[in-house]
């Protein structure tokens, strides 16, 4: 009986002996995959051009940010609806309008104009695409390409290609 106690109490320690050995196993297992992949932000500015351009480049008709701008507009659209005015910043449609604003980038919105400053009627939206896909041109085909800058919106910017941009207003 003693010796089967002993056993019980032996095999015990081997087992957490094994555990303690897998754990730390395992953490230097993820140390070094962590280490191993990239920070994820670029460190100069650039790198971050480079980073930008190399995305653009993969897809240039890039349909989830025109996906992304047709939501925003629903926000919008729900927006004008209560208020009769556009909002002079896309953060108001979260989250009563929009569960979550969109963004470009992590460090980038996308481009938002309205017009006019006291009671928004009218306004722009836009993102940057990777230019002119002569597969797929039915993007740059439909899109307003406005110049809100020069029509007096505030926070105009030209959305001749390679940006893709559209407009509403009641």
């Amino acid at each position: 009986m003693e010796h089967l106690h002993k056993k019980q109490i032996i095999g015990i320690i081997v087992f957490g002996v094994v555990v303690i050995a897998l754990g730390f196993l395992v953490s230097a297992i993820l140390k070094q995959r962590k280490a191993e992949q990239p920070s994820g932000q670029p460190a100069t500015e650039q790198e971050q051009q480079t980073a930008t351009a190399k995305l653009l480049a993969t897809d240039p008709a890039d349909p989830s940010h025109i996906n992304n701008i047709k939501y925003i507009r629903e926000g919008l659209e729900k927006y004008y609806n209560d208020k009769k005015m556009y909002p002079k910043n896309l953060d108001e449609l979260v989250p009563t309008y929009a569960r979550i604003l969109p963004k470009y980038s992590s460090s980038r919105d996308y481009f938002y104009a309205y017009y006019p400053e006291a009671k928004p009627t009218a306004y722009h939206i836009g993102t940057l695409l990777g230019g002119r896909n002569q597969a797929s041109p039915q993007a740059f085909a439909t899109d307003a390409d406005l110049n809100s800058e020069k029509a007096g919106y505030i926070g105009g910017f030209n959305g001749a290609d390679p940006i893709y941009d559209i407009k509403g207003g009641k």
